[in-house]
């Protein structure tokens, strides 16, 4: 066999290679990314907003993470929720808060922190940066778009 006989399908099999390991190493690198830079407190409590829903995982779409300063979420509550028990929310000092948007089918009662009697198509949760539940809101749908998911958890 002359080198010119094995250099074509050498060549091709080192493509391959190469080719399979940096998709592999792209695909390792995708699933430990980590939260958008300022979110990290957020990122720790995916978990607690998660578990506020108390719906079946696959019942539900998560479309991202706010960080919010208390001083507006309080301004934003009363104004938009007036009548609700959490309009008289009142922001601990040095606290930001994290409002998680989720979509999918919430009924009453079903979602911790929300009024009880109010079912709808839209949770958002919102909780403290040292990963305490505020209180949540469902509703028919989302009142803003939430632009800043995590990937890779």
């Amino acid at each position: 066999m002359t080198w010119t006989s094995w250099a074509g399908p050498a060549r091709r099999a080192f493509v391959a290679i190469v080719l399979v390991a940096t998709v592999s190493l792209g695909l390792s690198a995708c699933h430990h990314l980590s939260p958008p830079v300022g979110l990290g407190p957020c990122y720790e409590s995916l978990p607690l907003a998660e578990g506020a829903l108390d719906v079946p995982k696959a019942s539900y779409v998560f479309h991202g993470v706010e960080l919010v300063s208390p001083k507006i979420l309080a301004r934003l509550v009363k104004r938009r929720f007036p009548k609700n028990p959490s309009a008289d929310y009142n922001p601990p000092a040095g606290i930001n808060v994290c409002a998680f948007a989720f979509t999918g089918s919430f009924p009453a009662g079903q979602v911790a922190g929300a009024p009880s009697k109010v079912s709808g198509k839209a949770a958002i949760v919102l909780t403290t940066t040292d990963r305490k539940l505020l209180f949540s809101f469902v509703l028919a749908k989302l009142p803003v778009n939430f632009s800043r998911p995590f990937t890779g958890a």
